[in-house]
């Protein structure tokens, strides 16, 4: 029940503030459901705050869920090409709020951060496409070199506990 709370927390205030269409490299290039916290300006912050960061490929678009009138998310499922740290299954489903979605397309491959896994799926912090000439290792070396850095987080939580 807690984790429900939680996750249904973290996407209410993602509807309510909207995403902020940027990412720590690229300003352009992700979108964020940051939750509770404020999104990260630099791949070595996400780096250190990221639960899970992987390279995946989008395989097909899923189910849409509905989280009340006016807040949804839509589901993709994945294949998981690398994991830079943590952990995501080979094949995994990955929600991000609709808004989001719009910018995911199938056979894309994409850097994710993500949260969970909540009843299976995986809540998306950040998606960022990857440019088709970048090779899977130059990939493990740049989020191995921003792992590296120790970059202190400010004080900062995904989550929050149920009242």
């Amino acid at each position: 029940m807690n984790k429900l709370v939680i996750w249904a927390a973290g996407l209410a205030v993602v509807a309510a503030v909207g995403l902020s269409g940027s990412s720590p490299a690229e300003p352009e290039a992700a979108e964020h459901a940051d939750g509770l916290c404020a999104q990260t300006q630099s791949d070595a912050a996400e780096a250190a705050r990221a639960q899970n960061l992987a390279l995946v490929d989008v395989v097909e678009e899923g189910r849409l869920v509905s989280k009340g009138t006016d807040a949804s998310v839509q589901t993709f499922k994945v294949r998981t090409l690398a994991v830079y740290k943590g952990q995501l299954p080979a094949e995994a489903e990955i929600s991000l709020p609709t808004d989001a979605a719009n910018k995911l397309q199938a056979g894309g491959r994409y850097e994710v951060s993500v949260i969970g896994p909540d009843a299976g799926t995986w809540l998306a912090r950040f998606t960022r496409a990857v440019p088709a000439g970048k090779t899977t290792e130059a990939l493990a070396a740049h989020w191995k070199g921003e792992i590296g850095k120790n970059f202190v987080e400010p004080p900062c939580t995904d989550f929050t506990t149920a009242p």
